[in-house]
């Protein structure tokens, strides 16, 4: 276990690299090499991850908190069980992208296209999905309670399950995608049809 604090890893090549029980704090991964990098039970607070590729990273029990991830490449990168509590991603790519059971609770994912994400069983509270493309995105369980939605394309999705509020439908345009029974209703009722 080691404490990282104001430390800087631009351009550092750390693929393949593991790390467990580490904390890092103000940290900046600017540009670096994380690909197929392995975290378990990390902490990384206020940290920048700007140009950072993250493709096939795994990271479990771990948190990034208030983050960076500005041009991050994380294609197939893998989170579980993890928190990416109030982070910022953007002009990112994010295909195939798993993150089952995470704290994704104010995270801004706005302007992103995201094709076949694993979001299972995660938290997306208050998330920022302004403008953001979901494609065959796996979204069961989910609970997207609060989440800005305005311009928000979902298609060919899995929403099963998923906790929605009344204005998601009314902001997100959501096609092609399974729902519940209640979300049809719910759906419904947003957009002022009466059923009888």
């Amino acid at each position: 276990m080691t404490d990282h604090i104001d430390e800087s890893f631009d351009e550092a090549d750390l693929s393949e690299r593991q790390f467990s029980h580490d904390t890092f704090e103000n940290c900046t991964f600017r540009d670096a090499d994380l690909r197929e990098l392995i975290t378990d039970t990390v902490v990384f607070t206020d940290c920048d991850f700007s140009g950072a590729n993250l493709a096939d990273s795994r990271h479990r029990q771990s948190a990034f908190r208030n983050c960076t991830f500005r041009r991050s490449p994380m294609p197939a990168a893998v989170f579980s069980d993890c928190s990416l509590m109030g982070s910022a991603i953007s002009e990112s790519t994010m295909r195939a992208v798993t993150m089952t059971d995470c704290d994704l609770t104010l995270v801004s994912l706005g302007g992103l296209k995201i094709h076949k994400p694993v979001l299972r069983g995660s938290r997306l509270r208050e998330v920022n999905l302004s403008g953001t493309t979901l494609v065959d995105a796996d979204l069961t369980g989910v609970d997207l309670s609060g989440a800005r939605a305005v311009g928000t394309t979902v298609s060919g999705s899995d929403l099963r399950g998923a906790r929605v509020d009344a204005t998601f439908w009314l902001q997100a345009t959501v096609t092609e995608t399974t729902v519940d029974p209640a979300h049809a209703v719910d759906f419904a009722v947003a957009h002022g049809l009466r059923l009888g």
